[in-house]
């Protein structure tokens, strides 16, 4: 798999990683955990050596399979990212970034995943309030210049979450970046560039819409989350806008999941692409979804903007 650099952290990323709330259990059905071991050790194999995950998920268990993982297979290049400031229990889900907390769930996070140290630890999706407050942000820079942590991100949906991040001089961001949704990182192009800033893209399949395995007739369970986030009316918009997107499969691009990867991998501003996976079929075809080069050829590129407009992805 080719490498690109994390920004300016000084860390090495696969292009594709492994985004894991799809192994939470909580986002797309239930999962056991020797389906998410299983699923771990196939996105190895196959040359990932990216994890994005959060210390919520699976109340703080993912962490701990992830870590139990890397001690088997060995820890050497990889990099495991992972979001902290949700807090969950059995009967509710908050957000907590106060700066005693953060140091507490940094610690429990590195206890579960081993290692000497964290590699990004990215607060998850924080108002800009919170961030211009400062408190929490500071609670990170001193986990950082007391090694606990190597490099700090924000997790992101919005231009001015993004633009907060940035004047707290973060040195990741994690958004959401595919040829459905694309303005955000567009958005931030020069000042991402100028500031050398790693850019983990998460949803980079639209929540599977773009990995082209289900159709109209699909429908989701109460345990997934695609059920109440699509209506019935919107989940049609969005396979019509699909259907519009399939002039991008041909020659070396076999599928839309080819075409929507290598779409996100062909901007040069992106780190490292984390499509989510459920088995280990699925990390295997994320994996080998950009090879051969190039990503995608000259002529698709530029028509990709009139393709996204006649599909009604104006963004």
């Amino acid at each position: 798999m080719l490498t690109r650099p994390l920004g300016r952290t000084g860390m090495t990323v696969g292009e594709i990683g492994l985004g894991t709330w799809s192994l939470s259990g909580e986002a797309y059905g239930p999962v056991t955990e020797v389906e998410v071991a299983d699923t771990l050790r196939a996105a190895l194999d196959a040359g990932v050596n990216f994890i994005e995950t959060a210390d919520c998920y699976r109340f703080g268990a993912l962490e701990r399979i992830i870590g139990e993982v890397l001690r088997e297979r060995g820890r050497e290049g990889v990099v495991v990212s992972t979001r902290i400031g949700v807090e969950r229990t059995e009967t509710a889900v908050q957000k907590r970034f106060e700066g005693s907390y953060l140091v507490k769930a940094s610690e429990a996070a590195l206890k579960r995943l081993g290692g000497e140290h964290l590699d990004v630890v990215v607060l998850h999706n924080p108002t800009v309030d919170t961030l211009a407050r400062g408190e929490a942000w500071a609670a990170m820079e001193s986990l950082k210049q007391k090694g606990m942590v190597r490099a700090l991100g924000v997790s992101v949906s919005s231009r001015e979450q993004a633009e907060a991040a940035l004047r707290l001089n973060a040195e990741v961001l994690v958004l959401p970046y595919n040829l459905m949704f694309s303005s955000l990182l567009h958005s931030l192009s020069g000042e991402l560039s100028s500031r050398g800033v790693g850019v983990v893209v998460r949803s980079p399949l639209a929540y599977g819409l773009l990995a082209d395995t289900w159709h109209a007739g699909r429908r989701f369970t109460d345990d997934d989350h695609r059920a109440w986030r699509w209506g019935a009316h919107d989940l049609g918009v969005r396979l019509k806008q699909r259907e519009g997107l399939r002039a991008l499969v041909g020659g070396d691009v076999k599928t839309l999941r080819e075409a929507a990867l290598r779409y996100v991998l062909s901007n040069g501003l992106v780190s490292v692409a984390c499509p989510g996976a459920r088995t280990p079929e699925m990390a295997r075809a994320n994996a080998s979804a950009v090879e051969p080069l190039p990503y995608l050829a000259d002529k698709v590129l530029s028509a990709i903007g009139e393709l996204r407009r006649d599909a009604g992805l104006d963004d």
